[in-house]
């Protein structure tokens, strides 16, 4: 073996790792929005946009029922947040 390369499993267990924890990061991010969801509908704040104000939108609430921003603010939300 060379030096600066990894053998094939160092790799693998590397490739393994990485994707364990970017799946981690999107199911607490997952977990999050749920949450957050949960206490706007407990504050009567269902169906309403957290940046806006607007309405979300019925087909949009019964796609995602843990949105919390309309498709225009989740949008500009996602630009910014990349």
């Amino acid at each position: 073996m060379s030096r600066g390369f990894r053998n094939a499993d160092d790799t693998q267990a590397m490739s393994e790792q990485a994707t364990a924890s970017a799946i981690n990061e999107i199911l607490e991010r997952d977990r999050e929005q749920a949450d957050l969801a949960e206490r706007r509908r407990a504050q009567g704040k269902a169906g309403v946009c957290e940046d806006c104000g607007g309405p979300i939108g019925a087909e949009r609430m019964e796609a995602l029922p843990d949105a919390t921003r309309c498709v225009r603010c989740q949008a500009a939300y996602d630009q910014v947040n990349r």
